[in-house]
């Protein structure tokens, strides 16, 4: 069974609601700001030889929509806390600064702009396959609940994979890669209805201004619900005439050293990325992190994310490569 069709009833009523938001953050505070072209924010894991280039968002139509040629690569990816593996029927104890007990609810995310970096040259485009399912033009799906356990609100499908193909000859030596968080700008603002999978869930879609959720990450400690939704904020613009802006794109680029596909493992570690936040208790606005800039909680989970709040530079902790 396809997320096409797991979803369709759903996305039909985002349709419905038109301009208005189609996801469960209705009540979501969009920091004001003045509107710009976006560049994307830059994170590395310390290691990087070389800066991740910010510039456009979505890799041509002519590049994305040709039929893949090439080597085919497998990227691997992980979803964990701490040392262990994230499950939608397990507690985990520990979490954030109050070192408190976290009952998961979801863990999706998107990536787009996948590239790998050989050992010599430059960084190589994965071009992915259009599989119907979880990959799009050059955004692919990660989603690592199954609707099992407290997981009520996602899918039973699992994707833990990214794939594709490069221009490179088969044997080449990879020491690296990279890739961005989220849906680009050119894929954001659409009607779910109409788009393909996996871009058609709208439990992962916010509003036609907004956009998707690049990432949804929900949880509770205790009573206290901590969900962690990333995407565009401070957007205006009609999205129907694809004139939305956003002054916070909130696209986290990512350049993870001693990455090779055949033997490393992306992981995606969900202590990580809480380990200097309160979860126990609610401090102001959303509750948890809905990328809005002035919520307690995303001054602490936006820069795991590598994604900075105000003028202090972010080191990403979320992604490791094992």
């Amino acid at each position: 069974m396809t997320m096409g069709s797991v979803k369709t009833g759903l996305a039909i009523l985002c349709a419905a609601a038109l301009m208005q938001g189609c996801g469960d953050d209705s009540h979501m505070a969009m920091d004001a700001g003045e509107d710009h072209v976006h560049t994307d924010d830059v994170a590395t894991d310390g290691g990087a030889d070389a800066a991740v280039d910010a510039g456009s968002d979505v890799t041509s139509d002519a590049a994305s929509d040709a039929t893949a040629t090439g080597t085919a690569v497998e990227i691997r990816f992980e979803a964990a806390v701490g040392t262990a593996p994230f499950s939608c029927t397990t507690t985990f104890p520990q979490m954030g600064t109050s070192r408190a007990t976290w009952t998961p609810l979801d863990f999706r995310f998107y990536v787009h702009d996948v590239e790998l970096v050989p050992a010599t040259g430059a960084p190589v485009p994965v071009t992915l396959d259009q599989d119907g399912t979880w990959q799009y033009r050059n955004v692919a799906l990660l989603d690592f609940e199954n609707a099992s356990g407290t997981c009520s609100n996602g899918t039973t499908a699992t994707n833990a994979v990214v794939r594709g193909r490069v221009d490179a000859p088969a044997g080449t030596r990879f020491t690296g890669l990279r890739f961005k968080l989220g849906v680009p700008q050119a894929l954001n603002h659409q009607n779910p209805a109409a788009a393909p999978s996996p871009l058609n869930l709208s439990t992962l879609f916010w509003a036609w201004q907004s956009g998707y959720k690049f990432a949804r990450i929900d949880g509770r400690a205790g009573t206290n619900a901590v969900n962690i939704h990333i995407g565009s904020t401070g957007c205006s613009g009609d999205a129907m005439a694809g004139t939305v802006t956003c002054s916070e794109p909130n696209r986290a680029q990512y350049a993870l050293t001693g990455f090779d596909p055949t033997t490393n493992v992306v992981v995606a570690d969900l202590a990580a990325l809480l380990a200097t936040t309160d979860v126990s208790r609610d401090q102001g606005g959303a509750p948890g992190c809905m990328s809005g800039l002035t919520d307690p909680e995303c001054a602490t989970i936006l820069p795991a994310f590598g994604i900075p709040v105000g003028s202090a530079p972010a080191t990403q902790t979320f992604f490791r490569v094992r």
